[in-house]
């Protein structure tokens, strides 16, 4: 009997195991293979884990769905995303030395959920795993039919939708209730579980990205009028530059601000975060969103599309985004595709000045509405102010004495140093002390809308050997006090030995391939200099356009050895655009490019009268007599 009993203790005991002095917890004894929630089972695993020191949560491979019917919820303010309740599997809570693998296994959601909240936790390891949702938070429809004298469009639909109100809704998944049953879905919209379609846009499924020229498809925000010819074929009525044309798969994730509600990953307040061979293949917003944490790394942490799943887009916003982080973030082997923003985007957020209390105090506010709650600062943190019409310092480092929230929009900060002439209102406070370093590599991000990277961080950044295609620029630098309020400017960038291939195929105006614009208020009158130390070098840069560079007050700017070849690809949607532009920069060194053309044209470089200092060295692509300042 000796053996039995010693194995029902051990399944009572959920299989506990010491391996080289660590606690393992095997969810094989659980029974969950088959279960269709495993989310109770799993929030009771990680609180056994927590109250017992076990280091390791290890799932046999398997498919696992969760729901939201049972998951723990959280208030959440989430920069750069909907702030509310929030429901999740894996609330990693004050969690330190932990492992959660989940073996190759596929992790199924329900519902908008976060599958993982980190918390205030320490050296957490996520590893071996994917995320995915059954019903997934767009709605994609394959245009079937358009008619240019009725400005009218067919879609044919497989995801969730609702006509209703002459709209159509893209509708998320809820759960089961008698209620709902007995009543229908009455509150679906209330809750936002059916949007009404808006950020829309076309995708190619030839290429699997972006329409080309997908700018001239733009449909209102809202109120596309919606007629339910038959079930699942839809026409809808909308004012455009021109049709879909059939065969394109029209997309759309719904009402802004309500269309952030479920990242796969939310870190918040940790540090020594390893992200180890995760798929995410959809989420409802981002697929990792870090804010207020440190030393963070990516590796083989990929936001893809599922083989076979048919759809077109899997994350609706950016693959991945750190907001006020420190230490260093490492994003090394992913591949980033299909989302609905950007690869990846490192930067802090100003509080603007709202009143002046005192000689030592001032009441801040976030502006836009996806910063409200944002934790800005805390005592002891490093700051300065800047000014609202050219984004220039005008204060010393001062250390925050004290903070004082008085609602999600308003806090209080009080500096160690007078503050009395240095600021006034609107100005913004960007806190120096949450500045990272990075070290992005050897990764593939491609067919997604908006830019492969954003970049702005006081700190080092190197970005080399990757393969780079996005619908707009493919590294965008910049800084702004008038909408999203992100800053900081890039003060050591290198970026080198990259493959960037047809980028900026949006028509979303003259973009960059790189695009470096600080956004001020007046951009004809504006003075000083933004970003710094900037290195573009032995990059192949493939393109069918023509702007590649437009570098705006950087004092430092060195663009040398790039092999530059245009591409037939695309037909030029700008093609008098500017080859180069510098605009209010110093210390320029252009030297070593090449620039392989097909058309036959000249290559054309701009230079302004506020640049000082711009060496365009003999040999150079644009060092010919078509250059003109």
């Amino acid at each position: 009997m000796k053996p039995i009993k010693i194995v029902i203790a051990f399944i009572a005991f959920f299989s506990v195991m010491t391996s080289y002095g660590q606690k393992v917890l095997n969810m094989k004894d659980f029974n969950i293979e088959g279960i269709k929630d495993v989310t109770p089972i799993v929030v009771k695993a990680l609180e056994k884990c927590k109250e017992e020191g076990i280091s390791t949560l290890i799932f046999p491979k398997g498919t696992y769905h969760f729901y939201p019917t049972f998951a723990p919820e959280f208030f959440c303010e989430i920069v750069n995303n909907d702030n509310g309740l929030k429901r999740t599997a894996f609330p990693l809570i004050d969690f330190h030395d932990f492992v959660v693998d989940g073996n190759g296994s596929d992790f199924i959601f329900h519902g908008k959920m976060i599958p993982f909240i980190i918390e205030k936790s320490s050296n957490i390891k996520i590893t071996n795993l994917s995320i995915d949702w059954e019903v997934p938070f767009t709605l994609e429809g394959l245009v079937v039919a358009n008619d240019s004298e009725k400005n009218t469009f067919d879609i044919e639909v497989k995801t969730p939708y609702v006509v209703e109100f002459e709209r159509l809704y893209l509708s998320l998944e809820r759960e089961d209730s008698p209620y709902e049953r007995k009543f229908g879905k009455r509150f679906a919209m209330w809750e936002h579980d059916n949007l009404e379609i808006a950020e829309s846009i076309l995708w190619d499924p030839k290429t699997m990205a972006p329409m080309y020229h997908t700018n001239q498809y733009d449909t209102h925000e809202r109120g596309v009028k919606a007629e339910e010819l038959k079930k699942g074929l839809i026409r809808l009525k909308a004012e455009m530059k021109k049709l879909p044309p059939i065969g394109s798969i029209f997309v759309s994730k719904g009402d802004y601000l309500q269309n952030r509600t479920s990242p796969a990953v939310r870190i918040v307040t940790s540090k020594n975060l390893t992200f180890k061979d995760v798929n995410v293949h959809h989420a409802g917003s981002m697929g990792l969103i870090a804010e207020r944490s440190e030393n963070i790394t990516l590796d083989g942490f990929n936001v893809v599309l599922k083989k076979g799943s048919g759809r077109m887009i899997t994350s609706t916003a950016d693959a991945t985004h750190f907001c006020n982080v420190k230490g260093n973030i490492t994003i090394k082997n992913c591949t980033f595709e299909n989302m609905l923003d950007d690869g990846t985007n490192i930067h802090g957020t100003y509080v603007r000045v709202n009143k002046i209390i005192d000689e030592y105090t001032l009441a801040v506010e976030t502006y836009h509405p996806h910063q409200n709650g944002f934790l800005f600062g805390e005592e002891g943190d490093l700051v300065q102010i800047l000014d609202q019409k050219n984004l220039q310092i005008t204060s010393e480092p001062m250390i925050l004495k004290k903070v004082k929230r008085i609602n999600e929009k308003i806090s209080y900060l009080t500096f160690d140093k007078p503050i009395t002439g240095k600021v006034e209102i609107y100005d913004g406070i960007e806190n120096i002390s949450w500045q990272p370093t990075a070290v992005i590599e050897n990764n593939v991000i491609r067919n997604n809308r908006a830019r492969s990277m954003i970049l702005k961080t006081r700190k080092k950044v190197v970005v080399r050997n990757n393969h780079l295609s996005s619908q707009m620029a493919s590294f965008r630098i910049t800084g702004d006090l008038g909408l999203w309020n992100e800053s900081s400017p890039s003060n050591d960038l290198l970026i080198e030995n990259n493959v960037i291939e047809n980028c900026v195929y949006g028509g979303n105006g003259a973009q960059a391939i790189f695009l470096i614009d600080p956004q001020y208020v007046d951009k004809k009158n504006f003075e000083g200099k933004y970003s710094k130390n900037i290195t573009i070098r032995n990059n192949i840069i493939k393109t069918f356009d023509s702007s590649i560079l437009v570098a705006m007050s950087v004092d430092g700017l060195t663009f040398e050895n790039n092999q530059i070849i245009q591409t037939d690809t695309f037909k030029p949607i700008f093609p008098d655009a500017e080859n180069v532009q510098i605009i209010n920069c110093n210390n320029v060194l252009i030297k070593g490019n090449t620039y392989r053309k097909i058309d036959g044209k000249q290559t054309t470089i701009t230079i302004d009268q506020k640049s000082t200092n711009v060496k365009v060295v003999k040999g150079d692509a644009f060092s010919k007599k078509s250059s003109k300042k």
